[in-house]
């Protein structure tokens, strides 16, 4: 018996890397152009299939024609990455920000990861932001990077930023047509679409700019395997044992601090927290709330201490900070809200979808063999499920959220001036929450228009497709989600009150812009 297993386990040692070696094989080959017209055409049929609305802000024959001109030009073998670069800009001109597309990349082998350990992109300890199609460092989270943040990035390698960014906002999209989105994001995540397009490589020189100087410094990939002796140190001191109190108390801090770090949000790569409250220091009493992302821990402790924190100060401004925010849980945002207005309200409408079962799709389509069988198990519960959550209206099925159902407010609620700080990057769950609001004339905005769309957008749950000869990948949002509130034209987010654009400098000119109306309002 136990050879047998031993030779199961040998066959699949081998298998597994010998699918790793073809993997690595098949994306790094170029592909002829009849395989590259079949990816186009894989693609444009799953997304008819799984997208709820890809023609909301294109025409079915604008799009057919792009696909059409897109397959007429693959006359030649491109590689997975080449291909990427043609690809893309067709299918994301359908306009959906949640639209994700990104090219494979090399698996390592068992045999690299046993000696050097997981690897990670060269750009990983590094956070990026844009001014005026430049790009800066603006935080560096190794402290062993010789980088100076606020560093302008000049040349990666010897290609200009400028070159690559404009390449870039080609690959990806906004919800619909707003100008704000695609400048920001591109440069948050400028490693993930430099590693799209080009060649994996462990170390990229960065030639830098820091006023008037200018200097070069390399980054390198990181490996997560640590070397350490297995020799014991004869002359080390040894650790003194601790007495059973200072393990109690020990235990009590490590308790406590996994509470706080579940309940703001802790991000272990910033080394900060995902939500935080305080009062500002200024001549009246303001109350900020500071949200990155609706991600990340829990949220409903969060909330109800800062608004009894409010209440107890006799706070009456409230200032939200959704900057940079790309959104997140739709049961976060509601319960926010839910403290910002003294109405029952409905905060989405029921979710269109292509068909009743959509929302399963990613379940049944997935590598992850446990969750397929998983899936496959329980899939007479998940029918019942859907009999109950998922009902057909005119044709069209429509996904039932509890967010869908009349909604009411919480009790201790805040009533005071709400002002909201918005940018490029209030995406998504942030749009939605900004949509209530402004329609609802609940707060004051200010900054950047959103880059979310006002009327809605389509994510959800989500959807992996990988197209079969250049392996490239796709993440389709399987739901319409939408406020019960529109505007016209469609296809633009929410637009300040208070037009204020960002500039790269150490005053915060949207924040301050809101205290000096906050005191000359209490002054009067």
């Amino acid at each position: 018996m136990t050879r047998k297993l031993f030779l199961y386990a040998t066959v699949l040692l081998l298998s597994s890397c010998a699918s790793v070696d073809t993997y690595n094989q098949q994306i790094s080959k170029t592909h002829s152009p009849e395989d590259l017209r079949n990816d186009v055409d894989y693609a444009y049929k799953k997304l008819r299939k799984l997208h709820p609305d890809i023609y909301w802000y294109i025409s079915k024959e604008e799009l057919e024609e792009r696909v059409n001109r897109l397959k007429s030009e693959l006359t030649k073998p491109l590689t997975s990455k080449e291909f990427y670069n043609s690809f893309a800009p067709v299918f994301t001109s359908i306009k959906q920000g949640h639209l994700s597309i990104h090219t494979p990349s090399r698996k390592q082998t068992k045999e690299e990861i046993k000696e050097k350990g997981k690897r990670s992109s060269p750009f990983k300890s590094l956070s990026f932001q844009t001014s005026e199609d430049k790009l800066f460092v603006r935080k560096i989270f190794k402290d062993n990077i010789a980088i100076i943040e606020g560093s302008e990035i000049v040349r990666v390698e010897d290609e200009k930023v400028s070159d690559l960014l404009s390449s870039f906002k080609k690959l990806h999209a906004s919800d619909g047509f707003n100008k704000t989105f695609i400048p920001e994001f591109v440069g948050s995540r400028f490693g993930f679409f430099y590693s799209n397009t080009h060649k994996q490589k462990d170390s990229l020189l960065l030639h830098l700019k820091l006023k008037d100087s200018l200097y070069s410094k390399y980054v390198y990939a990181d490996y997560d395997k640590i070397k350490t002796s297995s020799k014991k140190d004869s002359t080390g001191v040894k650790d003194e044992k601790k007495s059973k109190l200072d393990k109690k108390i020990a235990k009590e801090v490590r308790k406590k601090t996994r509470k706080k770090n579940y309940k703001y949000g802790y991000n272990k790569k910033a080394k900060d927290y995902n939500r935080n409250f305080i009062f500002l220091e200024s001549d009246s009493l303001i109350g900020y709330m500071h949200i990155k992302s609706f991600t990340n821990g829990g949220y409903k402790e969060f909330y109800k201490e800062s608004f009894a924190k409010i209440d107890s100060a006799k706070c009456k401004n409230l200032v939200i900070d959704l900057r940079g925010n790309l959104g997140g849980r739709l049961t976060e945002i509601d319960d926010l809200y839910s403290y910002l207005t003294d109405k029952e309200y409905v905060f989405i409408e029921k979710s269109k979808m292509t068909g009743r079962l959509s929302f399963l799709y990613p379940y049944f389509h997935t590598k992850s063999w446990p969750t397929k069988t998983m899936a496959t198990i329980f899939s007479p519960v998940l029918g019942v499920y859907q009999m109950f959550k998922v009902k057909k209206e005119n044709g069209e099925a429509y996904f039932k959220f509890k967010h869908s159902k009349l909604r009411k407010p919480k009790p201790n609620g805040f009533d005071g001036k709400v002002y909201v700080l918005i940018d490029g990057e209030s995406f998504s769950a942030s749009s939605i929450l900004s949509t209530h609001l402004k329609a609802t004339k609940r707060a004051t905005f200010v900054g950047e228009e959103t880059g979310g769309a006002y009327n809605g957008t389509v994510a959800g749950i989500y959807a992996k497709v990988e197209l079969p000869n250049s392996r490239i990948n796709m993440r389709v949002g399987l739901m319409k989600i939408n406020a019960p509130y529109s505007i016209e034209p469609d296809g633009y987010g929410i637009k300040p009150d208070v037009p204020i654009k960002k500039i790269l400098n150490d005053k915060d000119e949207e924040l301050q812009w809101i205290i000096q109306d906050i005191e000359m309002s209490d002054k009067k």
